[in-house]
């Protein structure tokens, strides 16, 4: 798969998803909060996050110092993340029951740092 059309899809979704975190922190507490109420956490996140880690390592699998690695250690995250709440039962819910999960601030955190990976990463594949 294209390097180039996995950041240009990829920048843009990390920005956008990064201004959500950042701008609409409170919804995404509730959010998790309505995943961890479910008991279904284990399942419903690595539905919504291991296809997308699984893409990036198969066609993105880039290891040069550069930002695109940024994406690839997402990939990677998100796969290994995925499996780990799979087979380890009670691990998202646990993971969901901590602070970090709960406080908006910490969403906010997340979201500036993958807005700007976003933006950046954006930038280089639309621009070159």
């Amino acid at each position: 798969m294209d390097v180039k059309f996995l950041d240009a899809t990829f920048g843009p979704a990390f920005l956008l998803m990064g201004l959500s975190h950042l701008l609409q922190p409170q919804l995404w507490v509730r959010f998790f909060a309505v995943v961890r109420n479910t008991g279904l956490s284990a399942v419903i996140i690595p539905l919504l996050t291991l296809p997308f880690g699984l893409a990036l390592i198969a066609g993105h699998n880039v290891w040069r110092w550069d930002w695109q690695v940024a994406l690839t250690i997402a990939g990677w995250g998100m796969t290994i993340k995925s499996a780990a709440y799979l087979l380890i039962p009670g691990l998202a819910d646990r993971a969901l029951s901590k602070p970090m999960a709960t406080a908006p601030r910490s969403f906010q955190v997340t979201g500036a740092l993958m807005a700007i990976i976003g933006a950046i990463l954006t930038w280089q594949a639309w621009m070159r």
